[in-house]
């Protein structure tokens, strides 16, 4: 048995006790990145997974999945965690870069500037001038446009960036307790905007989820129906439930 977990500090409060706890069961853990961890679980190269909403969606009408409703990680308003910086000079937005173009945050964030401003964005190469470029901000500097902030203003819930996710016909008995024991105790993190002292706007605040709710499932079921819309799912998948659907 295996199971997939994305590297970064990021996912850490869910998997800060993941290999102890797998090796007490004698299930092998495989690191890889966030989106990586969506293609394994649909290849059924792994039978359970910690996912992206749209790892999840890509299922639909191929594989039968369940979310397990207990750990996972969201982000609600401000989180300094993703977004997007306007280029200097730049008098128009139709255009960006980003390091990872196709990932799951960078493709939430277009989207988001979709809804909220109609634009379309083209993707440009590194030899061309971009109107934005999105991605991981900096330690110590915010960007003009947060993702969970925007996504926060645009559907009135958090943006659900990792799920535990399994297939139904998966041997993995005990999955919600282990996926509980695996994860550390925070169930949020509170975030602060960092400002200089005569800043001319308040510090923007959210904060990091990690555990389900359901105003995150209400964030699950916006981004789900976002993504269709823009035809990156196939169709809308149900939200199910391991343990209730």
């Amino acid at each position: 048995m295996t199971i997939a977990i994305p590297d970064g500090s990021l996912f850490e409060p869910l998997t800060q006790n993941i290999e102890a706890v797998c090796a007490a069961r004698g299930i092998a853990v495989r690191r890889t990145s966030l989106d990586d961890c969506g293609e394994l679980l649909l290849a059924n190269l792994v039978e359970a997974a910690l996912v992206s909403p749209l790892g999840y969606g890509a299922g639909v009408g191929r594989v039968d999945y369940r979310i397990v409703g207990g750990p996972c990680l969201s982000i609600q308003d401000y989180t300094h965690v993703y977004g997007a910086d306007f280029s200097p000079g730049s008098s128009e937005l139709s255009s960006f870069d980003a390091d990872e173009p196709s990932s799951y945050l960078s493709t939430m964030m277009r989207l988001t500037m979709s809804e909220k401003f109609d634009v379309e964005l083209r993707q440009v190469d590194a030899s061309q001038p971009a109107d934005c470029r999105i991605g991981q901000p900096p330690a110590s500097t915010s960007q003009a446009l947060d993702l969970g902030e925007e996504w926060f203003d645009l559907a009135e819930a958090p943006l659900p960036i990792a799920l535990w996710v399994i297939r139904v016909d998966a041997e993995l008995p005990d999955f919600d307790a282990l996926v509980r024991e695996a994860a550390g105790p925070d169930a949020e993190r509170p975030v602060s905007e960092i400002v200089p002292m005569h800043a001319d706007h308040a510090p923007r605040e959210g904060a990091i989820l990690y555990r389900w709710s359901e105003s995150v499932e209400e964030g699950l079921v916006a981004a789900l129906n976002a993504l269709y819309f823009h035809q990156l799912l196939r169709e809308i998948p149900a939200v199910k439930l391991f343990g209730r659907d």
